[in-house]
């Protein structure tokens, strides 16, 4: 779906704190959203997670900062990361020009797959919830 210019796709599921999951088989796929980096702009840093470390739910996965903010992205559920895209350290601005693409950040195994994304954003409740947040940036 695109919302005021940003694209959301449908087949993700989201977090408040505006990452993305995608489910692949067992495992998941975490990146940050359009509207992240729409609102952040150019990232030029970005802290990614180890290969092996396990995270509680919530806890941070990774850290970002941009020449207007820096901040976070959550866990998006309990699990342990398999897999962190390396070449965002030397190239951060792949979070901006493929979010959805070149731009993840890790691939995880979660502790529970299925209470994991009963926790997160789909269908009808991503657009609602994304204008919602557009307008609280907007003032």
């Amino acid at each position: 779906m695109d919302v005021q210019g940003y694209t959301l796709p449908d087949d993700l599921y989201y977090t408040k704190d505006h990452a993305w999951v995608r489910v692949e088989g067992p495992r998941i796929r975490v990146g940050i959203t359009d509207v992240m980096q729409g609102l952040a702009g150019a990232i030029s840093f970005i802290r990614v997670p180890r290969a092996g470390r396990s995270f509680a739910d919530g806890k941070t996965l990774a850290s970002l900062q941009s020449g207007k903010w820096a901040g976070r992205i959550a866990t998006p559920m309990a699990g342990t990361v398999l897999e962190a895209n390396t070449q965002l350290t030397t190239n951060p601005s792949l979070l901006n020009s493929s979010p959805y693409g070149e731009g993840w950040i890790a691939v995880m195994e979660p502790a529970d797959l299925a209470a994991g994304l009963q926790a997160l954003l789909s269908g009808g409740s991503v657009e609602p919830w994304i204008l919602k947040e557009l307008e609280e940036h907007a003032g």
